[in-house]
């Protein structure tokens, strides 16, 4: 069987183990899109190249020679966008939506105009529509989506009917889903929810449920802390540098000056990387000094991460989030105080200017990263979301949801979790949301079993990505992987009748 493995940076160890422990795919196509880490990658697996000859690597797209066709734009966004356009795919890859700067703090300022994001498409478009004509794949297999490559892949398969799998984090169990949508929520879910049938697995997902209850925690979640420390907020700071292996001196320094005189890093990257630990410790004395008391009559808002896929893909309408936050204080009642939580993962992505900025708007109050975001939950009236997944462990703990993007638990149950199209739609129905709420753990319970039917146990961030710490041993995890690729290859099989 002839396969496309959509990798994005390191995500391409994970999609080579899947080769080569596989039975079923003898020949592999791949998308590549970080130059520097396949440089690493090549070193670790020098054979790679010549086991695979289908190969496209984005960064060697010549954009600067392409010349917009609109003509052709619009012939491939009626023939496969419709009803959106075809620049959605540049808005929902990270590297376009505020620049390289974006990734390490934050930058809404648009780094790119109109037509040189059209360029930048119109030549990825083509790229992998030949790869796809070329090689034929009997399916494609991408991991969430976050860049255009797949996100164009992803709709050149649906017109061509080519079986397609996206892998992503289920926030169960350390499950992923394995379903054929990258959007929330799966159609797949979505079919068998509404027609619950026999086959599914009550008595587990109840166990899951109660653990999940007692401890809602996941792969790649930070734990709340019972207290906030300078050297937490410095840790969690750099995501490269907390899961970064340890270098000799020599190494770093060389590495460190090939990058500022070859590739003038001292003026961007390093410039950036310092700014964000600049901002961490301007945050950690912020919150320090701040007085965490709540009224009675408050909403949570989880300030998401940025730039994910929370907000790139399923929540693009709502990107600026001070915009959302202004919007959402406006329209709640006045005596209900609206607080915005740091997410742990965005420590230094931030300026305090931008919380001081909330904190301004009426009846607004910012809390730290640290703070334990299940006792602030505990006594929420309500958790409001653009598509956060701390919306399901509200939803667990009786806590009413409203969001406003797309979540794969939005099908449970309209009096548990209400979607709401705008802002003028919170402030008529904020108050007959929270008086028609009612908890129906059945329908929970039956949503986690549909989600056990439509994903597999795989521990990518600690065995495959090595992003999270495991507590097993060398030889241990090469048979966990073995374990856990033989339960995806099987998955696939069933799933596709192959």
């Amino acid at each position: 069987m002839k396969a496309l493995f959509l990798s994005q940076s390191n995500s391409i160890d994970f999609f080579y183990q899947l080769q080569k422990n596989s039975k079923m795919f003898d020949n592999v196509a791949y998308v590549v899109t970080d130059k520097e880490y396949y440089k690493k990658f090549l070193n670790k697996n020098p054979n790679f190249e010549n086991e695979n000859q289908n190969i496209l690597k984005d960064w060697e797209l010549n954009y600067k020679e392409e010349k917009i066709d609109r003509k052709y734009i619009e012939s491939v966004e009626t023939q496969y966008f419709h009803p959106s356009s075809f620049l959605s795919s540049a808005k929902i890859d990270r590297r376009y939506v505020g620049g390289l700067k974006s990734t390490y703090v934050q930058n809404y300022n648009e780094e790119f105009t109109d037509d040189e994001l059209l360029g930048r498409m119109q030549i990825s478009f083509k790229s992998i529509l030949n790869l796809i004509q070329k090689f034929k794949p009997d399916i494609i297999i991408g991991f969430i989506c976050v860049t255009s490559i797949e996100y164009q892949a992803f709709h050149i398969a649906k017109v061509h009917k080519i079986k397609y799998l996206n892998l992503r984090p289920s926030r169960i169990s350390n499950r992923f889903f394995a379903v054929s949508d990258i959007f929330d929520p799966p159609n797949e879910i979505v079919e068998d929810f509404k027609n619950i049938s026999g086959d599914l697995n009550i008595k587990e997902s109840t166990e899951i449920l109660n653990s999940l209850k007692n401890n809602f925690s996941y792969e790649g979640v930070v734990e709340s802390k019972k207290s906030s420390k300078l050297q937490d907020y410095f840790k969690f700071s750099g995501i490269n540098a907390r899961f970064m292996h340890r270098e000799s001196i020599l190494l770093k320094s060389f590495k460190y000056l090939k990058n500022i005189l070859l590739k003038n890093y001292l003026f961007t990257v390093y410039k950036w990387q310092i700014t964000r630990k600049f901002y961490s410790f301007m945050s950690y004395r912020y919150f320090k000094n701040q007085k965490n008391t709540h009224l009675k009559n408050y909403v949570l808002f989880p300030l998401h991460k940025e730039p994910e896929v929370q907000l790139l893909l399923h929540g693009a309408k709502y990107q600026n989030q001070y915009d959302f936050i202004a919007n959402v204080a406006s329209s709640l009642p006045k005596d209900t105080q609206l607080i915005v939580k740091e997410h742990p993962m965005a420590v230094g992505y931030r300026p305090i200017s931008y919380y001081k900025k909330i904190s301004k708007l009426n009846n607004v109050s910012v809390v730290g990263p640290f703070e334990d975001l299940s006792l602030i939950l505990k006594d929420a009236d309500a958790l409001i979301t653009i598509a956060g997944t701390s919306a399901f462990e509200a939803m667990i703990k009786k806590i009413p949801v409203i969001h406003f993007g797309d979540l794969p638990f939005e099908i449970v149950k309209n009096s548990m979790i209400v979607k709401f199209k705008d802002y003028k739609e919170l402030k008529e129905k904020f108050s007959g949301t929270l008086k028609n709420y009612k908890y129906e753990e059945n329908k929970i319970i039956e949503y986690i079993s549909v989600c056990l039917k439509h994903s597999i146990p795989l521990d990518f961030y600690s065995l495959f990505l090595q992003k999270a710490e495991s507590s097993l041993d060398k030889e241990s995890k090469i048979r966990e992987k073995k374990l856990q690729l033989g339960i995806l290859e099987k998955y696939i099989i069933n799933k596709f009748k192959l």
